[in-house]
């Protein structure tokens, strides 16, 4: 039983080794590669909770969005958690997200998600000429399958098998994609370890132009900071390393009193951005300087409440993006 362990724990980090080769493989130096990759709405985080921390969760990951931030974090699941979501995103986008959690005796942890991301009805133009009296819209549409396991008491893997479609007018693509991570619970002071690939897929082609998959290799820490008399606060670090961006470092704490109330804050920024990075070229006389990072704070509230017999958390969430304007989310997910 050792031998198989230790075997897949080298085919494991092997393969997560390629994955990140690969990433780094697919950047240039700077933000060269923002742009030049698809289905960015991937990118979009579903849980309130996670955002008001600044999505710094995959090594917490311990609720229904770990479908989306660590499957491997389903396994702390005790029982069936179902998470819905919605985004307001700027320019009148929204974004919505639903997905169940179902732990076995004997299997480890399954679930399944949908997301959808619609801008609404949006006026054709043509050039020189302005609005040509149609309308057309865009849409995008990620549906998966999640499992987990442990494989020790302190060791889990989970991972996402996902379709993605993305419809724009009369055109469209569909493509797949995988995730793949890692949790380990060193027993001391609630300190986990996370690894995770997102997004692990083949170029895409549409139309004329081929594209990537946002593809993130990504490493997290989580530990408590204090525990006593129904008060603890957890502390999250992570780093991310993504094919079109500069690495990002994210982090996030959360606050709780009796598991009733929780009180959060976050930040997420970029790792040595460039001074060139940091000016937008409108053409070859004009520059403008560009506020860094587009995202920064990030702030939240939730909300325990059992009804019905139910334990169910209502989470709220609010981000400065920047010179972006700000967004919100607000999450319901339901644990019976």
């Amino acid at each position: 039983m050792k031998i198989k362990y230790y075997f897949f724990l080298i085919i494991l980090f092997t393969w997560t080794a390629f994955a990140s080769a690969q990433v780094e493989l697919t950047r240039f130096s700077g933000r060269g590669k923002v742009g030049t990759t698809g289905f960015q709405f991937l990118k979009i985080g579903p849980s309130a909770r996670a955002v008001a921390m600044g999505e710094s969760f995959i090594a917490l990951a311990n609720d229904a969005s770990a479908l989306y931030y660590n499957p491997a974090g389903l396994t702390q699941l005790t029982g069936r958690e179902t998470i819905f979501s919605l985004t307001q995103w700027p320019a009148d986008i929204n974004y919505g997200f639903v997905g169940t959690a179902i732990p076995t005796k004997t299997m480890g942890t399954i679930g399944a998600f949908v997301g959808a991301l619609s801008t609404g009805e949006m006026k054709k133009t043509v050039p020189y000429k302005g609005w040509t009296g149609e309308y057309f819209s865009a849409t995008d549409w990620l549906v998966g399958l999640s499992y987990a396991r442990g494989l020790t008491d302190r060791f889990a893997v989970g991972g996402n098998v996902k379709m993605v479609s993305e419809f724009l007018d009369n055109e469209s693509v569909t493509t797949w994609a995988v995730d793949f991570g890692t949790m380990f619970n060193i027993g001391i002071r609630g300190i986990k370890f996370s690894m995770m690939i997102t997004n692990f897929g083949p170029n895409v082609k549409f139309i004329n132009e081929e594209f990537s998959l946002p593809t993130t290799f990504k490493f997290g820490i989580v530990g408590e900071a204090f525990n006593w008399n129904n008060n603890r606060m957890i502390i999250t670090v992570e780093g991310a390393h993504p094919n079109d961006n500069v690495e990002q470092v994210a982090m996030g704490a959360e606050y709780t009193f009796k598991n009733i109330l929780a009180l959060r804050a976050g930040y997420r920024g970029f790792v040595m951005l460039e001074d060139k990075d940091k000016n937008v070229q409108i053409d070859a006389r004009r520059s403008v300087a560009v506020e860094e990072p587009m995202e920064g704070l990030s702030f939240g509230v939730g909300f325990n409440v059992p009804i019905a017999g139910m334990k169910t958390t209502l989470d709220y969430a609010y981000v400065d993006m920047g010179f972006l304007q700000n967004t919100q989310r607000l999450t319901l997910t339901l644990n019976f």
